[in-house]
């Protein structure tokens, strides 16, 4: 396994884009995103449960509108339009990942939206001013985070006093697990190009660390659940091909271990290897 870092996320999000907008959301009409649903009441099937898990999360956070928004690890920027479309929120995108700004460029210049932007840029290092964001946003994104405490005191750094920091996020659930149990987490992380979980308790420690107030911890694993159910089911349906596809050269090994570690995360998060949390700081 080669080494986590910045170069390894762009690859796997560059070869992988494929595979998330049409697979993963091939019966979507809006912006694909790189993110699981939260199923309940409200939500009963794929696309609607995406969309959900951003409503939930704004929910827990109380979202004013017209807030002044990042959007952390943006990806292809569905949270960053639903923010910017349902709060009347100035919305900035960053990820590291160049491909996905290019994509996301062309989108909004093609359907002529405006008050939101993407741009290229580390999330440990954001180029907007101290006190200057009443929201930093992130979806799935701090996992990539070797330092996620250095996230944290970026995060903060930026938020006006009383901002809010949103996060979705998968926690492991003890740190050490028992061996099989580790051995487990890592090969479906690496896969995706994270380096490893953290704790809920190690996440309120960053917080506090980083001087945020309070944290608030929810696990909605779930209602996550069905989400990851389709995505091993999706997996199992289109393995051999997958396969087939990598030993003739026509996918990478990104694109391969990417199938391959998504088939074993409905098995472990049922057997707690890690779980879905939706947590909040403020500062």
């Amino acid at each position: 396994m080669p080494a986590l870092g910045t170069e390894a996320i762009k690859k796997y999000y560059s070869d992988t884009q494929f595979e998330y907008k049409l697979v993963w959301n091939w019966r979507s009409k809006h912006t694909p995103a790189l993110h699981f649903g939260y199923y309940d009441e409200k939500a009963k099937d794929h696309h609607r449960s995406v969309i959900r898990a951003n409503e939930v999360l704004a929910e827990m956070g109380n979202i004013q509108q017209g807030a002044r928004i990042i959007d952390a690890g943006c990806g292809l920027g569905h949270s960053t339009l639903w923010l910017t479309e349902h709060y009347n929120a100035k919305v900035t995108g960053i990820t590291i990942v160049p491909k996905q700004v290019e994509t996301m460029k062309k989108f909004i210049s093609k359907k002529g939206i405006t008050n939101v932007d993407f741009m290229e840029a580390s999330y440990f290092n954001m180029p907007f001013k101290d006190n200057s964001v009443d929201v930093v946003w992130s979806i799935e994104a701090v996992c990539h985070a070797k330092e996620k405490l250095q996230f944290y005191k970026e995060a903060y750094r930026v938020l006006k006093p009383g901002g809010k920091l949103l996060i979705g996020e998968n926690l492991r659930t003890a740190r050490p697990l028992d061996e099989e149990k580790e051995k487990l987490l890592k090969e479906i992380f690496n896969s995706w190009a994270i380096p490893d979980l953290d704790t809920a308790e190690e996440h309120e420690s960053h917080a506090l660390s980083a001087g945020f107030k309070s944290f608030q911890n929810k696990d909605v694993t779930s209602n996550m659940l069905v989400s990851y159910r389709n995505l091993e089911e999706m997996c199992r349906r289109w393995a051999w091909l997958n396969k087939l596809l990598h030993a003739v050269g026509i996918i990478s090994t990104v694109r391969r271990n990417n199938m391959l570690g998504s088939l074993k995360q409905y098995r472990a998060i049922k057997q707690k290897v890690f779980t879905y949390n939706h947590l909040l700081a403020q500062k």
